[in-house]
């Protein structure tokens, strides 16, 4: 009897050590899919940003001349092939785990990294008086300056010479936010008087310098 009672002891021992292991290896098993898919959405996003970087540096919709526009439709661009890799990676090495949704979230997740990105690098150092104004001091760096020589290079060079007035007009212009009239005149049109609005909330939410956004105070 005492055996028996022995046995059957060491057998439930068993059977709980069993049922220990098979409820450890599904968890393993799931961490491992989640490192993996999460390796897989960090190396897919450096994939994305070198496409950015080159569909760029191609002379593909260079007509397109407001940087912001063009930068919008390579991030999108690089978005969809990091997406395509997605679906070419699922079935080549048969991941069972990754779904649509994945595929979305790539796309979403890649185009939104790298619209921040552009938005805070590039197209800063495109249109920053900041950027002219400390790279023309060290490109000249064997000078001194005084402020006001400063402000006369920077009107001279930048808003003259390298045409920044003209640029940020014809971009409006493109974007739809000023429209020239009959007598060669040009009015603010409906969509930028909301732009003005939306900036003018920012401007209160934020504290910004009123301004710029309301050109009557003082």
């Amino acid at each position: 009897m005492d055996s028996d009672k022995k046995s059957n002891n060491m057998g439930d021992a068993c059977t709980g050590d069993n049922a220990d292991n098979h409820d450890i290896k599904p968890s393993v098993s799931k961490a491992k899919e989640i490192l993996f898919t999460l390796l897989t959405y960090a190396v897919l996003y450096v994939i994305s940003f070198l496409l950015l970087i080159l569909l760029i540096r191609l002379p593909l919709l260079k007509g397109m001349h407001v940087l912001m526009y063009r930068g919008i439709v390579m991030i999108v661009l690089a978005g969809i092939l990091a997406s395509v890799l997605l679906v070419v990676f699922k079935k080549w090495w048969k991941i069972t785990w990754l779904s649509a949704k994945d595929v979305v979230l790539v796309f979403i997740l890649t185009c939104s990294i790298n619209m921040v990105f552009f938005t805070l690098i590039p197209v800063t150092v495109e249109r920053s008086v900041s950027v002219f104004m400390l790279s023309y001091m060290d490109t000249y760096s064997d000078r001194t300056y005084t402020e006001d020589q400063v402000a006369e290079i920077f009107v001279d060079k930048y808003v003259n010479e390298y045409g920044a007035f003209e640029k940020r007009f014809d971009e409006q212009l493109t974007t739809g936010t000023i429209v020239q009239n009959a007598d060669g005149t040009y009015s603010i049109t409906d969509k930028g008087r909301f732009i003005v609005k939306l900036f003018r909330l920012i401007s209160d939410v934020f504290d910004t310098d009123e301004r710029l956004v309301n050109p009557a105070q003082r």
